[in-house]
């Protein structure tokens, strides 16, 4: 066959565009620090990208559910812990109050601080993480109590009832568990029941003690008794914070095996999809030679035109 010197330069051209496409590839991975850049170039590396990354981002969205979990049971406690510290006063109240020394005057000042007392107890119960009350259950867009019924039921205004401080519903029951999904199956209930903290014993209780102190037949014996009601509160109170921060470490668990997952698999998406920085700088230095050795070869095999010798 003869080889004609359209053939040369033609075979030159050919093999030149093919080392441009080479040099065009390695320079797009130093570029973007990826493998490939379609799924055509590797359908293998890009179908286990589409699932390293549907795991990645799954265990994004789960610290997520962790993160607001967390907020919403720290808002939880918080409040649990001021209403503690309420009742306890409110009992501290109570004890100075049961000395019969104390003057009808005396009682009155006592109670005025118990009211309020109460009142900041009913306010709690209308607590906020973000803009969802977490005491109401599953109705997070309500607020629990009526703070103005509250006051009237607290001074016996003409109407004012135990059930009317709840609003329409009255007094709360199993009202449903608010339950966050921090891991793949695994559920946990972020919210406290509101029946087992603010419930109709709370509120008719120290109303009862509210009444009681603006009676001025009241002994002393009668406010003592009332002691053994405010300690069934704390005990109650305390119980559920228990029952909180038990939850509160597993969510501290799980939060901390999330971490490491995370971390691994976007250390196996790094390593399927990312380019060895290296490797590829090395690869793109040995395709710059071997391309401009076929430069210089080419230039040497391609013979110079009448043109060339008329210049």
């Amino acid at each position: 066959m003869r080889v004609t010197q359209t053939m040369l330069t033609q075979t030159n051209l050919k093999h030149l565009s093919s080392s441009y496409n080479t040099l065009a590839r390695v320079q797009e991975q130093l570029i973007s620090g990826k493998r490939i850049q379609k799924a055509s170039e590797d359908p293998v590396v890009a179908m286990q990208g589409i699932r390293y990354r549907t795991e990645v981002r799954e265990v994004d969205q789960f610290r997520r559910n962790v993160s607001e979990a967390t907020s919403w049971m720290d808002m939880t406690d918080s409040t649990l812990n001021e209403v503690t510290e309420a009742v306890k006063r409110i009992r501290e109240l109570t004890t100075q109050a049961a000395n019969d020394t104390y003057e009808s005057s005396q009682r009155a000042i006592i109670k005025s601080e118990v009211d309020q007392l109460i009142e900041h107890i009913g306010s709690l119960a209308n607590s906020k993480a973000g803009e969802k009350y977490i005491y109401n259950g599953t109705k997070t867009d309500q607020p629990l109590i009526d703070m103005q019924a509250l006051k009237d039921y607290l001074n016996e205004a003409p109407g004012a009832t135990l059930e009317s401080i709840y609003g329409t519903d009255g007094p709360p029951t199993a009202t449903g568990k608010i339950e966050f999904e921090v891991s793949k199956g695994i559920t946990m209930q972020v919210n406290m029941q509101p029946e087992t903290v603010f419930g109709r014993e709370l509120f008719e209780g120290l109303k009862q003690l509210s009444g009681l102190l603006a009676d001025e037949t009241t002994g002393g014996a009668d406010l003592s008794g009332q002691l053994e009601t405010l300690d069934t509160i704390g005990q109650n109170l305390i119980t559920e914070r228990s029952e909180l921060g038990a939850r509160a470490n597993r969510l501290e668990l799980v939060d901390n095996r999330l971490q490491d997952h995370e971390i691994i698999a976007k250390t196996i998406m790094s390593d399927n999809e990312d380019i060895d920085v290296e490797k590829v700088i090395m690869e793109l230095k040995s395709h710059e030679t071997v391309h401009r050795a076929a430069l210089s070869a080419g230039a040497r095999i391609i013979q110079p035109t009448l043109l060339d010798f008329l210049r």
